[in-house]
């Protein structure tokens, strides 16, 4: 029970959903990340640790920045029902679909 409440958690936060959405279609580095949000490093940081915390994220150290992603394969149960349903419930949202265009045009600018 302590693992699908940890979970249940983690995506109760709205900006935690649209990070794990953006992190569901590619990997992204903490500074573009912060780019698409408009965040503070510290404050993006908190919301991507609680989200590794509950297993959706997987990340590497390349150089000076994390890169963040989910890891279909690597998710339990829970979380890939969870990452499912967000999909298909958001599949059509123009938020998320801003959220991409934003990490696009961040990747381009960026070259992190």
């Amino acid at each position: 029970m302590d693992d699908v409440l940890k979970s249940m958690r983690a995506v109760s936060d709205e900006l935690r959903v649209r990070i794990l959405l953006l992190l569901a279609d590619r990997e992204a580095c903490v500074c573009e990340l912060m780019a698409v949000f408009g965040l503070a490093q510290s404050r993006l940081s908190h919301h991507l640790r609680t989200l590794h915390a509950a297993g959706f994220l997987k990340d590497e150290k390349r150089g000076r920045w994390n890169y963040y992603r989910v890891h279909p394969a690597s998710l339990d149960g829970v979380n890939r029902s969870l990452v499912q349903s967000l999909r298909g419930w958001f599949a059509s949202s123009a938020l998320v679909e801003r959220d991409r265009t934003a990490l696009k045009r961040a990747k381009q600018r960026l070259h992190c």
